[in-house]
């Protein structure tokens, strides 16, 4: 009975301390200190997109620590941005109207509130509208200044035609302002 009562004690200790070892509990801190810009590996060319805004990013924005992932699909995406997962995406511009509408794929995940912070070709980088203004304006300086040689459209192009509406920040930024003379959220 005692072997009994030590065994059972040791594996519920053991139960205890194992979650503390969850590579989920490592993944959390690595978003903690790193901006991750997430898109979709089933595009073509897409994380190579998302890895030169990211790199512009860090850049100009050092501390953020930024890197490019890629999920399976867009509505991945979508899914990790709108559960606070990851803060920034890059999405084909059809799919962030169909997200912030909450219809076609994006049905099941209802209405995400998406704004854009950049169009880069046919794509968004966008952010969720409760992001701190200052960062969206960080974002999308960081990408307007970046002299990179790579996929980036040139600084005119960054605040091209979005079927969504683009985010405070990103718009103080483009129009001339700091983040903290723009209007109030």
């Amino acid at each position: 009975m005692s072997t009994r009562l030590v065994t059972l004690s040791l594996v519920g200790v053991a139960a205890m301390l194992l979650p503390g070892h969850s590579p989920y509990r490592q993944w959390y801190a690595y978003r903690a200190k790193h901006l991750v810009v997430v898109t979709d590996e089933a595009r073509p060319g897409a994380l190579a997109v998302a890895s030169a805004i990211a790199s512009a990013i860090a850049a100009r924005w050092p501390e953020t620590r930024s890197v490019a992932a890629a999920a399976r699909s867009p509505t991945e995406v979508v899914k990790l941005l709108s559960s606070g997962q990851l803060q920034v995406g890059l999405v084909p511009a059809a799919d962030a109207l169909e997200a912030l509408d909450g219809r076609g794929r994006f049905t099941e995940i209802g209405k995400v509130p998406l704004r854009a912070v950049a169009t880069v070709g046919d794509d968004l980088l966008v952010v969720l509208e409760s992001c701190v203004r200052e960062r969206a304006h960080a974002i999308a300086q960081a990408l307007a200044e970046s002299r990179a040689d790579g996929p980036l459209p040139k600084k005119a192009l960054l605040r091209g035609p979005a079927p969504i509406p683009f985010h405070p920040g990103a718009l103080d930024y483009y129009e001339g302002r700091t983040a903290s003379e723009g209007r109030p959220l």
